[in-house]
């Protein structure tokens, strides 16, 4: 598909856009070029960018630079403690949930799973973000667990437009086994629940190298 055809599906109402790419056919580029295009277009939206590491953070700051307070950057990791922080005494956790988190093996798992219910339980916690955040932008979304994969999905549900970038093939993550009552996460469903499913197979990456390769 062409990225035009992705433009336009990044830009619609669609509740749910996802997009499908191999490394270096622009997945990123694209989640930026719309999140600053966007921010820019309404001063009053504040989109929310989520991703899974600080470098990739890094990544889409510069990529967004000069739209002010209107792109929030952070990894998926930082927005789950992010809220874990403020409600902490009703999740029994104390108030340096980062230094908690540390100090158990799979301290993000964990937290992640209390969140999800926390959420569940009370779903004007997770209203009140998508409120705050209309537009909600998962890079490499392929490495959420299905714990963080229901936390965002839960945005859409109360009304954020959810864009999600990611690649199958390139799961670096295996997800631990973990007792939860979030629905299981597959990316072939993702694909079929979407309102527009994009597809980006341009190698842009390598252009200018080895066409052979």
């Amino acid at each position: 598909m062409s990225d035009a055809s992705v433009h336009t599906a990044l830009r619609s109402d669609a509740p749910l856009v996802v997009v499908e790419a191999p490394a270096g056919c622009g997945k990123t580029t694209s989640g930026a070029d719309y999140a600053r295009e966007t921010a820019l277009a309404d001063k009053g939206s504040r989109l929310l960018i989520l991703t899974h590491t600080h470098a990739a953070c890094s990544v889409f700051a510069e990529r967004t630079r000069g739209v002010g307070s209107g792109v929030e950057i952070r990894t998926i990791d930082s927005i789950i403690a992010h809220i874990a922080s403020a409600y902490h005494v009703g999740l029994g956790l104390p108030a340096d949930v980062s230094s908690w988190v540390r100090q158990r093996q799979d301290g993000y798992g964990e937290l992640a799973l209390s969140v999800f219910e926390l959420l569940r339980r009370h779903p004007m916690i997770v209203a009140s973000l998508a409120q705050r955040h209309r537009i909600v932008i998962c890079d490499e979304h392929q490495d959420s667990s299905g714990v963080q994969h229901a936390i965002v999905m839960a945005l859409q549900q109360h009304g954020a437009r959810m864009r999600i970038f990611g690649d199958p093939m390139q799961k670096i993550f295996r997800e631990r086994a973990q007792v939860s009552t979030s629905v299981p996460y597959d990316w072939d469903t993702l694909t079929r629940e979407a309102q527009a499913y994009e597809q980006l197979d341009y190698p842009h990456r390598w252009t200018s190298g080895c066409q052979e390769l």
